[in-house]
């Protein structure tokens, strides 16, 4: 065999095995994360880093047509999102020249590193280096003229919440650029988990909010797909649907605190005369018996319709601040990962508060934060509980409470169809040692989807209407 040939079939035999080195070690054939029915693929190791700079590059990937149909130009913000070791980033940065700003993100540090080495050498001093995470690039919002991806969101670990961080990232007529390899051509010699189809990358980037501008299909192996954000409203993407069907439970698990899953101690959650109520008849005292009632599916996308009032006297050993006080707990935990001396969920709560009567002013459709954070006005918002703007609603009258929920993007709180409260970025509290055990467990950080659950907190309740209407993801 002649050398050249005995090349080809070396490179051959090192694409088809793209990825053996990963940011976590061999891959384990029973953990095989999914999105949207694929198969995510592991992140490639620093130590493979050099492959990333081979001689034969330009000729597989033509990365000179690459650059000239990305449009760049002089004075942008380009993001190079997973940018290695810089092979892009650098040709990138002479392109947006001293006006113009390069943002190299990268999970992994020894990447950043060379990359900085690279750019010293070829004197470059317009390239910023962000040490990102696996949810989240860090790149600033409304920052980017274009952020470039190549071969490198096929291995995104939480595709949903970077497709989310990406479009908040770009500016109003910013553009991402996909570059993934073609897994509808078998003669492209790479595994097949680093392949993409144009198909499934429309399947996971359109109901994320982003619309297909432009395809580019000149480069010899790979799609490069542009799309920009869709700022059109969400859109229902069906009726509204009953949650509580006015006759039993037969939909809904129950937790207390002290109690094993199931337990519905003293009978506390109910349903009479078409009345979900949280009664306390039965109790001769509270005793922190903390109840929730989950609906059995989990929902990411969706408004939902609630109508509750207080009733009655707070039973006797009831907390002070739980008189005329219950909650929805949204982007909940499984009531099955729930502990049994837990006394809520870790969720976002809409909390729910009726007037003491008289003159007071008592807001409802309030946030708290069990186990929890969420972003407002761009920071961290740390405090357990935010008043929103609602009126005060006294007595045992009838409130209709509506929320918009975007996975991880926004949640809205609104009450006669003005929206009195809203935050972003919803997420496990990196403090709280029920959320450290979630996320040791596997959880994400960054809360995109959960289980509903109302609450049982010593003040009599009742709901007689839970509805809930799926949006398409924005």
């Amino acid at each position: 065999m002649n050398r050249s040939r005995a090349s080809m079939w070396m490179l051959v035999a090192m694409l088809m095995s793209l990825g053996p080195l990963t940011s976590q070690g061999l891959a384990q054939e029973d953990e095989k994360p999914q999105f949207k029915g694929r198969t995510i693929a592991q992140t490639m190791h620093w130590k493979g880093a050099e492959w990333l700079l081979r001689e034969t590059r330009e000729k597989e990937e033509r990365v000179s047509v690459l650059m000239e149909a990305l449009g760049v130009e002089a004075g942008q913000t380009v993001c190079d999102l997973g940018c290695g070791n810089g092979y892009h980033a650098l040709r990138l940065a002479k392109r947006v020249g001293a006006s113009g700003k390069i943002l190299a993100v990268d999970i992994q540090q020894p990447m950043l590193d060379m990359l900085e080495k690279r750019g010293g050498e070829a004197g470059l001093d317009n390239i910023e280096l962000i040490l990102g995470e696996p949810a989240d690039p860090k790149i600033p919002d409304g920052s980017c003229d274009l952020i470039l991806l190549v071969d490198v969101y096929h291995e995104f670990s939480d595709p949903e919440t970077m497709l989310a961080k990406m479009r908040k990232a770009l500016k109003p007529d910013g553009r991402i650029a996909l570059v993934e390899f073609r897994s509808e051509d078998p003669e492209v010699p790479i595994k097949k988990l680093h392949k993409m189809s144009k198909a499934q990358i429309l399947k996971e980037y359109l109901p994320a909010g982003y619309s297909l501008v432009e395809q580019f299909d000149e480069l010899p192996w790979q799609h490069l797909m542009f799309f920009t954000r869709d700022d059109a409203p969400s859109k229902a993407s069906g009726d509204w649907i009953s949650l509580f069907n006015g006759k039993d439970l037969k939909d809904w698990k129950i937790k207390f605190a002290g109690h094993d899953l199931g337990d519905n101690y003293l009978d506390t959650f109910h349903v009479e005369d078409g009345v979900l109520k949280v009664d306390y008849s039965k109790y001769d005292s509270f005793d922190a018996k903390f109840g929730h009632i989950f609906h059995k599916d989990s929902f990411s996308h969706y408004r939902l319709r609630v109508e509750y009032r207080f009733v009655g006297e707070q039973v006797p050993g009831g907390p002070g601040w739980a008189f005329r006080n219950n909650g929805l707990m949204l982007h909940c935990q499984s009531p099955e990962s729930i502990e049994k001396g837990q006394d809520f969920p870790a969720s976002i709560e809409v909390q729910l508060l009726g007037g003491p009567g008289g003159e007071s002013k008592r807001s409802t459709a309030n946030l708290c934060t069990p186990s929890t954070n969420v972003v407002m006005d761009g920071k961290l918002l740390t405090r357990h509980c935010l008043d929103s703007k609602s009126e005060t609603y006294h007595g045992d009258q009838w409130v209709t409470v509506e929320i918009e929920v975007r996975g991880n993007e926004i949640i809205r709180h609104i009450i006669d169809g003005k929206t009195v409260l809203e935050y972003t970025e919803p997420q496990l509290d990196e403090r709280d040692s029920y959320a450290k055990k979630l996320m040791a467990a596997g959880a994400q950080k960054m809360l995109s989807e959960g289980y509903i659950s109302l609450q049982a907190e010593s003040h009599p309740t009742e709901f007689r209407k839970i509805e809930l209407q799926k949006l398409d993801p924005r």
